[in-house]
């Protein structure tokens, strides 16, 4: 029975449709090819046969061998291509796997024309498993990114070297270079635009920019596979016939045709109308020999063959929770069960992964961009493990990597591998058994506390200790915080949904028998951590602080030895946030919220970030700090359900 589709191949938003739906979409595509061979037919019908026989029969040994080295040259980069678009989908495929399937596909597909058709159906067959609307979205994405690549290539040949007959096409391939920088602009900022009333997921700028290099070794070494076997009466230079080949290439690509026949030859004989065409013509005779046929019929022969036993992706996710606020699994459910930090427990929120390495692992949060370990290893991972098994993760995926408030020792060893690393958060914390209300530095707590006694403030405890959960006030609750504030932040900050808050410890406050406030903890073995803190602007002044005060005696009552109030930005990251848009600054690092943490008197731990390099820990930084602010709805599974009106204020 066909896979479902992935969770993130979905996200992507690429189009699952049935084999019908592909061969409609193709008769457009093959009948523009077979008109455009009628064309070239007549075009061609004036060359002499005898000529090209000639220069034929005139290409030698080395011309062949030539051909053949970059031939393979560009096979190489085209099963890229299928390795990267898998590992961004998250298919599950082995690099080997999939890459083998890619060439057999293509190598089929393009010389076989209907190449969304084929495509499709050579991957169903070698990758039985992914099922037809996984094969696809793979081949669609392939295709497109293709083209994506080409573009930039051609362009950039184009604006450099183009050949007398192209040099209309100048302008406009420096008006792509020149509106590149802003195309990847918005590729980092909306990561997920509106195309024909569908939602799609960019692909992250780092994947672009692989496959752009991949598609210029692809198509670059195509082009001197033909200039191999290209005869010297051709009269033609390297340096006119590239960006000719590049161009001929793409039209023969969109045409659907068999091998680009027509649309290539026509392209390429109007770009150059100076070379001779009968030698011209025998050189491209050659090419399809060496590019199209040759591989076309190793493929079939693997084809015939089937898929092979398959191989491990080299990546290891941890079983997950099984769903947003489900009971883990029995690894996740250990690791978070054991944590040092108690933040760990973003993994129930639904956004997150579990990337083991060794006994242990990471919880690990995907932006656009980047793949972001937060906290310390779970279990026996080292910062190093975490470290190498985050790098070949967000390498699969086509994003960079960063670990993202993690402690001092994690942070010098990323600066002794040549990471960029940089403070960017203070921990607030204390120990719950020892935390007493009458020092002098807790004054200002003090009076918050009376004043929410005076106002008749009931606490009480629910969730994972207590007892269940009011959730319809709870949702009014958050729904009015949410209105008040600009709605919720998130990835590294929770959000309020039911299935979330019944895995933590909640404390509710009442006044007159009515919800206006609550407060949740995350919750491991050694610590608790606050997470959501929700009030009705009508709430007593204090609330708050009662809330978190009876958290503390709670927590020291239980025996646990630290409870975190979260982390506030380190000064510097308070200093760069201010110069962002306003869109792009997380609120949470509000000047009242740094003094409802400080009016605890807590100890102070510096966090620190690190990613392999400034440019990544440049856009990683930036593409975090857009997810926090503008996050995406969260899962299906997590998101509350439409919520009563909050109570009048």
């Amino acid at each position: 029975m066909p896979a479902a589709p992935t969770p993130r191949a979905a996200a992507a938003g690429l189009p699952a449709p049935r084999a019908r739906d592909l061969i409609l979409r193709q008769l457009p595509a093959l009948a523009l090819g077979w008109l455009l061979v009628a064309l070239l037919w007549d075009r061609v019908s004036e060359a002499d046969p005898a000529a090209v026989t000639t220069a034929l029969s005139a290409l030698g040994a080395g011309q062949w061998a030539g051909a053949l080295l970059f031939a393979t040259l560009s096979f190489w980069a085209l099963g890229r291509y299928d390795t990267l678009v898998h590992g961004w989908l998250g298919t599950g495929r082995g690099a080997a796997e999939a890459g083998r399937a890619g060439l057999i596909a293509i190598a089929i597909g393009q010389t076989t024309g209907l190449g969304l058709l084929t495509g499709a159906l050579v991957r169903l067959r070698m990758l039985p498993g992914l099922g037809l609307a996984g094969a696809v979205r793979v081949t669609l994405a392939v295709t497109a990114l293709f083209l994506a690549g080409w573009a930039i290539v051609a362009a950039l040949a184009l604006a450099l070297a183009a050949p007398p007959a192209l040099a209309p096409l100048v302008a406009p391939a420096w008006a792509l270079l020149v509106a590149l920088p802003a195309i990847l602009a918005v590729a980092v900022l909306t990561p997920r635009v509106a195309l024909f009333g569908r939602r799609l997921s960019l692909p992250p700028v780092p994947l672009l920019g692989r496959l752009t290099g991949l598609a210029a070794v692809d198509t670059l070494a195509a082009g001197l596979c033909l200039w191999a076997v290209m005869p010297e009466a051709a009269g033609l230079t390297l340096p006119a016939l590239i960006p000719a080949f590049l161009l001929a290439f793409g039209a023969g690509m969109v045409s659907g045709a068999p091998g680009g026949m027509g649309a290539f030859e026509l392209v390429l004989l109007a770009a150059l109308p100076e070379a001779a065409p009968e030698a011209l013509l025998a050189g491209v005779l050659a090419w399809r020999a060496v590019y199209y046929a040759l591989p076309a019929l190793l493929a079939l022969a693997l084809l015939a063959r089937g898929p092979g036993l398959g191989s491990g992706r080299g990546i290891r996710w941890a079983a997950s929770t099984g769903g947003p606020g489900a009971p883990p699994e029995a690894d996740s459910a250990r690791l978070l069960a054991s944590a040092r930090r108690a933040e760990a427990g973003l993994l129930r929120q639904g956004e997150a992964r579990l990337l083991a390495a060794g006994r242990g692992g990471a919880v690990v949060l995907g932006t656009g961009q980047a793949m972001v370990a937060v906290g310390d290893p779970l279990g026996d991972a080292t910062p190093g493990g975490i470290r190498r098994a985050l790098v070949a993760a967000a390498r699969a995926e086509g994003r960079v990597a960063m670990l993202y408030k993690t402690c001092g020792r994690a942070a010098a060893e990323a600066r002794a591998a040549g990471w960029t690393v940089l403070p960017v958060a203070h921990e607030l914390w204390l120990a719950p058994a020892a935390f007493d209300t009458d020092l002098p530095a807790r004054r200002q707590l003090r009076r918050k506390l009376r004043k929410a006694e005076a106002a008749g403030l009931r606490i009480e405890a629910g969730g994972a200790e207590g007892s269940a959960l009011p959730r319809s006030e709870m949702a009014a609750v958050a729904r009015a915080w949410a209105e008040a504030h600009g709605g919720e932040r998130g990835l590294t900050m929770g959000r309020y949904a039911p299935a979330y808050v019944d895995a933590q410890q909640v404390y509710l406050a009442r006044t007159a028998g009515r919800l206006v406030a609550f407060l949740t903890l995350h919750r491991a073995g050694r610590e608790w951590t606050l997470d959501l803190m929700r009030a009705l602007p009508s709430a007593p002044e204090g609330t708050m602080h009662a809330l978190l005060a009876r958290a503390i005696a709670d927590a020291g009552a239980s025996g646990c030895p630290r409870l975190s109030l979260a982390a506030l930005p380190h000064p510097r990251v308070e200093a760069a946030l201010a110069r962002l848009p306003a869109w792009l600054r997380p609120a949470a690092a509000s000047e009242g919220l740094g003094q409802f943490k400080r009016a605890f008197a807590p100890r102070v731990e510096t966090l620190y970030a690190a990613a392999p390099g400034p440019v990544a820990f440049a856009l990683a930084a930036a593409d975090l700090a857009r997810a926090v602010a503008s996050p995406p709805p969260l899962p299906a599974a997590a998101a509350p359900a439409e919520a009563p009106k909050a109570p009048a204020s």
